[in-house]
């Protein structure tokens, strides 16, 4: 399956560039009892209806050929990468620079498993948040979750 959906992100990430869009992530998961291809994008100024349907539309035929579902039924959607979204890797470390993460990590570093601070760098495997005015390089291996911190 991961051939399938590496190859699907090959073909389909130059169309939702023409499309003004960023490809994120391609998920293959049961949601209730259908499959359903997701396709995770993002736009530098936030995803409209409009961005996802003109993805969706210009993928749509691409995604059949593959055939990641060896014949049977699923779902095509296409989503924007979302505010609550669990941030898995560098890429998507990136978009959210300089804004308020809060994280929980797997092993305590002083006693602690969970920071909220801002995100000021990212690295291939690891990220600097500031916390309490200090730098606290956290290595990609250690986080468990990392989201945006969204105050209501």
């Amino acid at each position: 399956m991961n051939n399938k959906l590496e190859t699907i992100e090959q073909i389909i990430e130059p169309i939702i560039k023409n499309c003004g869009c960023e490809l994120i992530e391609v998920q293959y998961a049961k949601d209730g009892d259908e499959m359903t291809l997701t396709v995770f994008i993002n736009k530098e100024n936030g995803v409209s209806i409009d961005d996802c349907e003109n993805v969706h539309n210009a993928i749509d035929a691409m995604i059949d050929s593959i055939d990641i579902s060896n014949g049977e039924p699923y779902n095509l959607s296409v989503s924007s990468f979302g505010l609550t979204r669990q941030l898995k890797n560098k890429k998507e470390f990136m978009y959210r620079l300089n804004q308020e993460l809060e994280i929980k990590l797997f092993k305590p570093i002083n006693n602690k498993k969970e920071f909220i601070g801002k995100l000021i760098k990212v690295f291939d495997d690891s990220i600097v948040l500031l916390v309490n005015n200090e730098e606290l390089e956290l290595s990609m291996k250690d986080i468990a979750s990392a989201k945006l911190k969204i105050d209501f």
